[in-house]
């Protein structure tokens, strides 16, 4: 099923048929996302409005349309992807703005993680270094050099760290932010 997560009438359609032909949701993952490119000084604001309506009111449409069905239950997982690019301020891997949006990612999954505790649902966060999707070699090699394990990251890289926040392995952690980015914010 697909949906723009900005638009609540596509969100709720979307997350009313998943119910109607499941029952319920046990799992959320919000990892759409999208990233502008460039200087703070040349985002403009129709790209600002993109960037937030999609990395964080989409969080927030997603969110609104699962809870209820997991709170019925006292019962879910919810995990936000965020960035490494939330403590780093953008930086190598993003920029400015886009380490903005993640950084309100990680800050509404200790929020949510505060008032959907109580109800039995669990929000967590997980924060990506950067992800190899053919850049240029020249950056690879960059961002390589700058962390300990020394190569980007994959998709697969991130299947432990969602496994595991989504599975009863993690049911006394919420409101968490797990970096997982081969030590690139360990420097």
């Amino acid at each position: 099923m697909r949906m723009d997560v900005r638009d609540t009438t596509q969100v709720g359609a979307v997350f009313d048929g998943v119910i109607a032909r499941l029952g319920a949701i046990d799992v959320l993952v919000n990892n759409a996302g999208v990233m502008t490119a460039g200087p703070f000084g040349d985002t403009t604001r129709q790209a600002w409005d993109d960037l937030v309506g999609v990395n964080v009111t989409g969080i927030f449409n997603c969110v609104q349309a699962a809870a209820p069905s997991m709170k019925a239950r006292r019962k879910g997982a919810i995990v936000n992807l965020a960035s490494v690019s939330s403590v780093r301020g953008g930086g190598a891997i993003g920029n400015v703005w886009y380490g903005t949006t993640k950084a309100a990612v990680v800050a509404m999954t200790a929020g949510l993680g505060r008032e959907l505790g109580p109800h039995g649902v669990r929000v967590n966060a997980i924060s990506p270094g950067g992800i190899w999707r053919d850049q240029p070699a020249v950056f690879c090699r960059r961002y390589a050099l700058r962390t300990p394990l020394r190569r980007m990251g994959t998709e697969e890289d991130m299947k432990g760290a969602l496994a595991y926040l989504t599975s009863d392995l993690s049911a006394y952690v919420t409101g968490q932010n797990i970096v997982v980015d081969g030590g690139f914010t360990a420097w």
